[in-house]
């Protein structure tokens, strides 16, 4: 009987398989994460440097092109914004790759920078779409992630100023909601990493909510407002950016999920959730760097002349051009004159000095 209840020599150890002779808790400093990390943490942290680097010089040279760009300034101001977190997810990511006690700020100042990036870009498809309403078109409300209820009641509304303040609050809401969130899981994390480890599940709900708001608020405004201004491409310029909320938080949900089923090795002080944070920002520094180049292609590009030849420059711009320019002709072609009145050996006369002789 004893021999049958005794444990085999043979038998698999489970709980090194699911990876539970590691605390999940305990993050060790950076100087012992790179000398355990060895040649493979050093030349993986050069890599993440050198792609950083690419994604802030491609966003200050988009920067620096919208800067010049016949706009507003309230346009232009919108624009460098939404290109502002490309550059910042990237630096926070190699942060936390290179220091893993980092992760949860670079993760707070990634998500706060990326709502702040959204409002905008709201603001920013609100200006440059309603530039061509002559009537106040439909607003779609039957867009994801709502579409996927067909039988929800959607009213017929209108764009106007009163839908869109209400618009606005739903949009809004995100950097708001998600910037108190990430104070709750700071101060939680500050006291101890155990409480926060347990209870910031309680606030993914409300988390959730606030990012299914604001993606619903960003495909109204881009879907009411495409086909007015299809040369734009708004929808172009808002899935860049959601593509940043789509890697940031469900691809981290997805991989933070991996060390339950021992995909990660357990080689303390390397736990297999530092494994999972490593491998996450370091897809986020690719990412980043190929978000950034085609935001700006999208927001960097020349439409100032449609096929039809009318403008797509504001009114107000646009006249000022033309009249600065016709200005700059008409002082070459009185200099023009001038030259050639010399030339003839005439001399050019004050139309005032002129008169006083004849009186």
């Amino acid at each position: 009987m004893e021999d049958y209840l005794a444990i085999q020599e043979d038998v698999p150890n489970y709980h090194h398989f699911f990876n539970l002779s590691c605390n999940d808790y305990e993050v060790p400093s950076a100087g012992e994460y790179m000398t355990s990390l060895g040649v493979f943490g050093t030349i993986f942290v050069s890599i993440g440097t050198i792609l950083t680097t690419a994604t802030i010089g491609l966003a200050l040279e988009a920067c620096s092109r919208v800067i010049f760009q016949v706009e507003t300034k309230f346009y232009r101001t919108n624009c460098m914004l939404v290109l502002s977190v490309y550059p910042v997810a990237s630096t926070c990511s190699l942060v936390a790759l290179a220091i893993p006690r980092a992760q949860l700020l670079t993760e707070a100042i990634t998500q706060i920078s990326l709502t702040i990036s959204m409002y905008r870009l709201y603001l920013l498809l609100i200006d440059v779409g309603r530039r061509k309403v002559t009537g106040v078109p439909p607003m779609l409300l039957r867009v994801g992630p709502c579409c996927c209820w067909p039988c929800l009641p959607f009213p017929s509304l209108q764009f106007n100023e009163a839908n869109l303040s209400w618009l606005q609050i739903i949009v809004m809401q995100f950097p708001i909601v998600q910037g108190l969130i990430y104070l709750i899981f700071l101060i939680m994390h500050s006291e101890n990493p155990m409480i926060y480890g347990k209870y910031n599940v309680f606030l993914q709900p409300i988390s959730i909510s606030s990012i299914l708001l604001a993606l619903y608020g960003l495909n109204i405004t881009f879907m009411s407002l495409k086909d007015i201004n299809p040369e734009l491409r708004l929808r172009l310029k808002a899935i860049v950016t959601q593509m940043v909320l789509l890697f940031s938080k469900l691809q981290l949900a997805i991989i933070r999920a991996l060390p339950a089923i021992g995909l990660f090795p357990c080689n303390p002080p390397i736990t297999p959730q530092i494994y999972a944070n490593f491998t996450y920002n370091a897809l986020m520094l690719i990412e980043m760097l190929l978000l950034c180049y085609a935001a700006r292609h999208l927001y960097t590009e020349q439409r100032d002349e449609k096929a039809d030849g009318t403008s797509t420059v504001p009114e107000e711009h646009r006249l000022k051009t033309e009249l600065t320019n016709g200005n700059i002709v008409r002082q070459n072609n009185i200099n023009n004159n001038n030259n050639n009145d010399n030339n003839n050996g005439r001399v050019q006369v004050p139309v005032g000095v002129a008169n006083m002789g004849f009186q």
